[in-house]
């Protein structure tokens, strides 16, 4: 598993492009800006790129489920179990970062920072690679 992140509009879509040699049209390329489509293993391409990530914890959490944190591990383990399953299999994970500036007022906000920075730490634990993205910049960290 690969998690690239970065600030919004600072190339990571473009980043991860150039890195594997793909396009959004010639690879399975899941974009959460874009659609409500989260069903990102439907695919049979060994390497799925998933971008929008924040708006799929967004998502989760309009969901209603009486733990997001809890529905967002069952997610996170299934993609590493489907990526295990072959050696061959690839999932990269972009998800802008939401957690800095200032503290959102309304209450959703801060609970969708919140749970996003807290995915993105389990995400973190379980990648294999992880990159930072600024201005087009990347800052390898694991």
């Amino acid at each position: 598993m690969h998690f690239v992140t970065g600030g919004a509009f600072n190339g990571k879509a473009k980043w991860v492009m150039k890195s594997y040699g793909v396009t959004r049209e010639d690879s399975a390329w899941f974009n959460g800006y874009e659609s409500d489509d989260f069903d990102i293993l439907s695919s049979e391409h060994a390497l799925i790129v998933f971008e929008g990530l924040e708006h799929f914890v967004k998502h989760v959490i309009r969901e209603n489920h009486s733990d997001p944190k809890e529905k967002l591990e069952q997610y996170l383990k299934t993609w590493h179990m489907w990526e295990q399953e072959a050696t061959n299999r690839k999932l990269v994970l972009i998800g802008t970062d939401i957690g800095k500036g200032i503290v959102p007022i309304n209450k959703e906000d801060r609970l969708w920072r919140d749970y996003t920075g807290w995915f993105y730490q389990d995400i973190v634990m379980v990648a294999k690679h992880v990159d930072v993205i600024w201005y087009g910049l990347s800052q390898n960290l694991k």
